[in-house]
């Protein structure tokens, strides 16, 4: 009777140990709650109906199974910016079913299905955009604004082409193999599309999970450098990217588990950050053979059998300076240069250091350009030298390679500055002369350095 008693009282002693316990009576911390989950789901309206289907059932899954209660689900058009559905899910009992969130979210799954259902069309401003096409910054620049309000953290995931095209801004576009260098992440939006200066580190805790469709690379290379300049972005928002891959099942499998990588990839700025410029690597090594191999087996002697046709023109030089090739198809022409990488008629392309001891850069008119007409010269951007530079130019027109050189008087760059008081930095280019052929002494009277490429 005692030893009954005894386990009575001790019953009574640890059950009222219990009600101060949860009564906060020795004021010990309660567990902090667990943040939310947000998934906030940036989608392509130019996705190809080949891969609709994957991400419809995908994001209803997430919605219906994976998404835990208390989480919230966003989903939006990336590229013009608007809401295609939102939902909240609530943390009673009834919403861990299934059933329960098909019935009770069929609104929002109706309108995912209604946007996806639509066939592509044109964007905002008129253009039919590329196949999967975001407007990535400035989708983060509308998280950031009306979804965060500068505070919470969320999982971002993007599913689209991260090759960003925006018929209104072909400066910036990321195809045929151009990437941005680490200047513009450093620089205004004013400057470039990719101007974080306003915006770094206002969007902590943002996590992004990045799928694509396809390869949409010209090479291994060009997928490094876009998946190394998005990591850079995000890092100096001051989130991260936790996934970049095709595969939507890794992508899905990193929202539903609502935590990063514990070693997440972690990317450096150029020690020396470049300026703003748009690098274009080729497709095929070998099409640059004429600008890159050190010697020319047989440059040609005589004058082109055409005067019109495309025409690729290039400059080489050594040392830690930094010299930009400027080109124009006529005089008052578009100017081709690191700023303006392309045009109706071609294409500028720079090295970027791929070479340890030789920089290189050119210029490719693809369609058919008078020689006769053509302008270009070269500039003394940057760095400084103890004596005059010199560099070599190469031109391939009609099957034929040509070879000069240059030499540049100033012994310091100008950046780009033109006028007949910065002639000493810039070494005109004179392909009569390098072609084999005769120049009218007006014609060449007229050429002054630096005259028809004006930059500050």
């Amino acid at each position: 009777m005692d030893s009954i008693l005894f386990r009575a009282i001790l019953r009574s002693v640890f059950a009222s140990l219990a009600l101060l316990w949860n009564a906060g009576a020795y004021n010990l911390p309660a567990k902090p709650p667990e943040a939310p989950h947000r998934v906030i789901v940036g989608l392509s309206p130019f996705l190809d109906r080949a891969v609709k289907d994957d991400v419809y059932r995908r994001l209803v899954t997430l919605l219906v199974q994976e998404l835990p209660g208390g989480a919230s689900l966003g989903i939006y058009d990336a590229y013009d910016l608007r809401t295609v559905a939102q939902v909240e899910i609530p943390t009673a009992r009834p919403f861990q079913n299934e059933r329960t969130r098909v019935n009770q979210f069929q609104g929002s799954i109706r309108q995912l299905r209604e946007f996806l259902a639509k066939d592509p069309g044109t964007g905002t401003n008129g253009s039919a955009p590329n196949s999967g096409a975001i407007r990535l910054p400035q989708f983060i620049d509308f998280v950031r604004e009306n979804l965060l309000h500068g505070t919470s953290s969320a999982t971002v995931l993007l599913l689209g082409n991260p090759l960003y095209v925006d018929p209104k801004e072909p400066s910036f576009s990321m195809s045929e193999g151009y990437f941005p260098t680490d200047g513009h992440l450093l620089a205004s939006r004013q400057q470039t599309v990719y101007g974080l200066k306003e915006r770094m580190h206002l969007t902590p805790g943002l996590v992004v999970q990045f799928g694509y469709f396809g390869e949409p690379w010209i090479s291994e290379l060009h997928r490094e450098r876009i998946q190394r300049f998005w990591g850079l972005y995000f890092q100096l928002l001051g989130g991260a990217m936790g996934s970049f891959t095709p595969d939507l099942a890794t992508v899905f499998k990193a929202v539903h588990a609502a935590s990063m990588d514990p070693h997440p990839m972690v990317y450096a700025l150029d020690q020396e950050p470049k300026r703003i410029a748009m690098l274009r690597l080729t497709r095929n090594l070998s099409a640059s053979d004429w600008i890159t191999r050190d010697t020319i087996p047989s440059p040609s002697s005589e004058p082109p059998r055409s005067l019109v046709g495309p025409i690729k023109i290039g400059i080489r030089w050594r040392g830690e300076i930094d010299l930009d090739l400027y080109a124009a198809p006529r005089r008052g022409g578009e100017v081709l240069f690191f700023d303006h990488p392309r045009s109706p008629e071609g294409y500028f392309y720079k090295d970027h250091r791929a070479s340890p001891d030789r920089d290189y850069e050119y210029i490719e008119f693809e369609t058919a350009v008078d020689v006769r007409e053509l302008d270009a010269a070269v500039n003394f951007y940057a760095g400084s030298a103890a004596t005059p530079v010199t560099g070599e130019v190469r031109v391939e027109l009609g099957g034929r390679i040509y070879a000069g050189t240059f030499q540049i008087a100033a012994q310091h760059g100008n950046e780009g500055r033109s006028g007949p008081s910065q002639k000493d930095y810039w070494a005109p280019i004179d392909l009569r002369r390098l072609l084999k052929l005769e120049e009218p002494p007006a014609l060449r009277a007229q050429r002054v350095s630096g005259e028809a490429f004006p930059r500050r």
